[in-house]
């Protein structure tokens, strides 16, 4: 079963960056995770960095190909009682693999004209750490839009430095024909269904 998301149309993409983050983040909230918190207690809200990227590995039978994006925006919440809400985005024509011909075909089979972005929106559970440094894993299951969305569930290793600044590492497979994106070829062999992604973020808190 699909799980529930927000569709963002393609003329709200032409809005402020910063209020489309915003507006994707509180849908998160609304349609994958709803709960209250404690009495008292405010979420903390961080941004993602501008070191921040996404990567993901294709693999043919005769090579490999890799395309990375370092223009990644997005948001994470933590609540008082551990819930974890993340929304994260880049732009699909941000992604370079090395050849110009090729992240230009990937963009015409991933519909970009359409949906310009690929986006994660999902929710998971963190203990609230009492003290820092400190490592946490999280799992979080929700939506990736890429063409079409569908339900998708990554493992993430998180650092905090402290209380305001954390690393996040996550990796997860996406399937190219659940998304309904046409598999490219080479001397008519197509590339594998299966693309790794690789997020590597950096996490502070919203000022």
């Amino acid at each position: 079963m699909r799980a529930p998301g927000v569709q963002v149309s393609p003329g709200a993409e032409a809005g402020c960056l910063d209020g489309m983050i915003a507006a994707l983040a509180l849908s998160v909230l609304a349609a994958l995770a709803p709960t209250a918190s404690p009495a008292g207690a405010a979420p903390r809200t961080f941004d993602v960095g501008p070191a921040s990227t996404l990567r993901y590995r294709l693999v043919h039978k005769f090579h490999a190909v890799e395309g990375t994006s370092r223009a990644v925006e997005g948001k994470a919440r933590v609540l008082p009682d551990g819930t974890v809400q993340v929304m994260v985005r880049a732009p699909l024509d941000s992604f370079h693999s090395g050849n110009s011909n090729r992240d230009a075909h990937m963009l015409e089979v991933t519909g970009a004209a359409r949906q310009p972005y690929v986006i994660f929106k999902g929710v998971g559970h963190l203990d609230p750490p009492d003290r820092y440094p400190v490592d946490v894993r999280v799992q979080l299951r929700g939506e990736l839009t890429l063409k079409s969305p569908r339900p998708v569930e990554a493992a993430a290793a998180v650092h905090f430095d402290g209380p305001d600044r954390a690393h996040v590492e996550a990796t997860f497979p996406v399937s190219l024909d659940a998304h309904q994106v046409e598999r490219p070829e080479l001397l008519f062999v197509k590339v594998d269904d299966r693309v790794d992604v690789d997020a590597r973020l950096e996490l502070e808190v919203e000022r």
